[in-house]
């Protein structure tokens, strides 16, 4: 986890109400909002002229917009405590319903609207909103500033004190109330399940002060300034005046549906390995410049994985050789060499995590997540020795130098859809079919392409999709019968997968596309559009990669984010299909 703010209620509850006037179990974000955009006036002189309160203009300006249309990935809901309590009182509301003749409406309610957390500051078990990616250093330090002066949050009854956290891990006890951010509401689909929060979205703070300069009209001369008159009170007349436009929508999916159809990344760690130099060169700005062939990826991924197997000695790790004993159980996936180049780098530096779009070329080593920690360590231990060293591939190819390595969560390379985007991906250069041409069990079915990449994305998530163990005193299945079972359960309509516009990519040595082939497979590449969709989009942000060279340098899925008006909703699946494929 990267940034954080958590609050702590010292009274033990919090008290407000939505924009419509409607008591809340949790602040929103628009709210929290409005906490900073106070404290910055308030506290230190915010677009006041001549004010030096410890921060400047820019540097607010430049917090609020990092807030503004990024809503937390993750938010630990503390558990409520039920109030007691069941009086009910007939309260003014306020409500105006004949200007002429103004009478009031009053309406039944709760006495107590107040909401009571169970809150435990010492082991961190407080309302808590996560972010994975971390703001600047001044961003973070204007944010910390802001919320240790943030008085109270919703009526001023709700006295809060809120924290900035920079690598924060939520409590292990936490487990069951971290709700995740879905990106899937949008297109109406049979997820539509979870908390609504709103966001401030661009222009939050112009709005919030329009409707502070309408609410507050300046004084003309001797006149008194118009206000709001006393049969309508400030609920009725902010209802005028509600900032919409710049209210955005995020839906938070709870524990219990993450599990119930979550799928895990496959690689869960990362080892970034720069290239500090080609050849003993840099290029400008201090980073090397290295742009191998999209025929040479493989090539340079086993290149590397050899220099691994040697730097580690003798009894390497079964995850990295890839190697298991005949009645050894072989788990889905072993360590895989991405070729992350200076081409890659530029080409998708927007959507890479800005610890990673900022360093220079280099090479992505994905840990599955059944990996023994022990070898995770011994792993990293290669690579950080590797510093200095230099791999070679091919006598007239050049020779690179390595650099630093960096620890990278796997589960959130990619940095996360943006609001009215929905993910998709594609492949990097090419997956390559795992087998020959399969003849089906029951002879009415044809094996191609999009059975074939059904097949690879079922042997990556092989523990989610595999079939059932045979019951006792049934026959086993054969190898056929075992591959279509895969096909099937991944075309399915509860599938957490769709595939479009599959097709057969040739080369004209596709030997230089993988590092082992098996005789009786004629090798042939594919590509295509994946969509991935389950209840938390858990792998909107994951690296990923399919087929028979995902280990080595193939197969890479990088996302390609669609315009949500370009999907029509699938009641059978979250992510909706492209329009102009359905």
């Amino acid at each position: 986890m990267a940034f954080a703010i958590s609050a702590y209620f010292p009274l033990g509850f919090y008290q407000g109400s939505d924009s419509g006037g409607r008591p809340e179990s949790y602040p929103s974000l628009n709210r929290l909002y409005s906490a900073l955009v106070s404290a910055a006036y308030l506290t230190f002189g915010f677009e006041k002229v001549g004010a030096e309160y410890g921060l400047t203009d820019e540097q607010i300006h430049d917090a609020l917009n990092w807030f503004e249309d990024n809503p937390p990935q993750e938010i630990l809901f503390p558990r409520v405590i039920r109030a007691e309590s069941r009086a009910t009182v007939y309260r003014n509301k306020g409500n105006v319903q004949n200007k002429k003749k103004p009478k009031d409406k009053v309406s039944p309610a709760e006495a107590y609207i107040a909401t009571a957390y169970e809150q435990y500051p010492e082991s961190g078990m407080l309302l808590t909103w996560a972010w994975h990616e971390n703001p600047s250093p001044e961003v973070f330090k204007t944010l910390n500033l802001l919320c240790d002066e943030v008085p109270y949050l919703g009526e001023a009854c709700s006295v809060v004190e809120l924290h900035a956290h920079e690598d924060y891990v939520f409590p292990s006890a936490a487990e069951d109330c971290v709700w995740m951010l879905s990106s899937d509401s949008a297109l109406g689909s049979i997820f539509r399940k979870g908390r609504p929060l709103s966001f401030p979205r661009k222009g939050r703070l112009d709005d919030l002060k329009k409707a502070f300069v309408t609410a507050n009209p300046a004084p003309k001369g001797k006149k008194r300034a118009a206000s709001v008159s006393d049969k309508e009170d400030e609920q009725n007349f902010l209802n005028e005046y509600l900032p919409l436009q710049t209210e955005g929508q995020a839906r938070y999916i709870p524990p219990s549906a993450q599990k119930e159809d979550v799928l895990k990344a496959p690689w869960a760690t990362a080892f970034y390995l720069e290239i500090d130099g080609v050849d003993g060169k840099r290029g400008d700005g201090g980073k090397a410049e290295w742009r191998p062939e999209e025929s040479e990826l493989v090539g340079w991924a086993v290149a590397l994985h050899r220099f691994l197997v040697k730097q580690w000695g003798p009894d390497p790790s079964l995850a990295l050789i890839g190697k298991y004993a005949p009645g050894m159980s072989r788990p889905a996936n072993n360590v895989s060499i991405q070729v992350l180049d200076s081409g890659f780098k530029s080409a998708y530096a927007q959507k890479l995590r800005k610890e990673l779009a900022g360093k220079g070329p280099g090479f992505l080593i994905m840990l599955p997540h059944d990996m023994l920690k022990s070898d995770v360590q011994k792993l990293h231990d290669v690579c950080k020795l590797a510093k200095g060293k230099t791999l070679y591939y091919a006598l007239n190819k050049p020779s690179l130098q390595f650099g630093d390595t960096t620890i990278i969560d796997a589960e959130h390379l990619w940095k996360p859809v943006a609001e009215g985007m929905c993910r998709y991906w594609t492949l990097r250069p090419m997956a390559i079919a795992e087998t020959r041409p399969i003849p089906s069990p029951k002879h009415n079915r044809k094996w191609g392409v999009q059975e074939a990449i059904c097949l690879a994305l079922g042997h990556v998530w092989r523990d989610r999709y595999a079939p059932k163990a045979n019951q006792e005193g049934q026959v086993k299945a054969s190898r056929e019968e075992r591959y279509w079972n895969f096909v099937d359960a991944v075309k399915a309509k509860t599938s957490n997968f769709r595939i479009f516009d599959w097709r057969a990519v040739h080369r004209v040595n596709m030997a230089d596309y993988v590092h082992h082939a098996d005789s009786s497979n004629v090798l042939h590449g594919m590509q295509a559009l994946i969509a991935i969709s389950d209840a938390a989009d858990s792998l909107d942000c994951a690296a990923m990669a399919i087929g028979q060279s995902r280990h080595l340098g193939g197969g890479f899925l990088v996302p390609v984010d669609f315009d949500l008006s370009a999907l029509q909703p699938d009641e059978n699946f979250g992510k909706g299909v492209p329009a102009w494929l359905k």
